[in-house]
């Protein structure tokens, strides 16, 4: 978790170079790098969102032709799964032995 505010530095070339809790720790890693050019710039919590109420319904008016026909992903489901009990049902398989006897364990 972030906890602001915080301090970047950036080395001479413009890189950031680490971050610092605290300014002082700021300052510091700048006098370690003295005459290479660093800085430091605290950092703040972003500001929140604008409370603007954002409309995102479908619309259907502007569909692509191909699109109107198509069944919903919930049709499409259900019928995979009739497909999948169907076949499942007809599956049921038993085996003899060599005795030619069922194997109950099968069922």
């Amino acid at each position: 978790m972030i906890h602001y505010p915080y301090w970047s530095c950036y080395d001479g070339l413009g890189q950031k170079y680490c971050d610092c809790s605290h300014e002082k720790y700021a300052i510091r890693t700048l006098e370690l790098h003295e005459g290479e050019g660093f800085t430091y710039r605290r950092i703040d919590a972003p500001k929140p969102l604008p409370p603007e109420i954002i409309d995102v319904d479908a619309q259907r008016e502007r569909e692509l032709p191909g699109q109107q026909g198509l069944p919903s992903a919930t049709e499409r489901l259900h019928e995979d799964i009739r497909q999948q009990r169907q076949q499942l049902e007809e599956s049921k398989l038993a085996e003899l032995d060599i005795e030619g006897e069922y194997q109950d364990w099968l069922y």
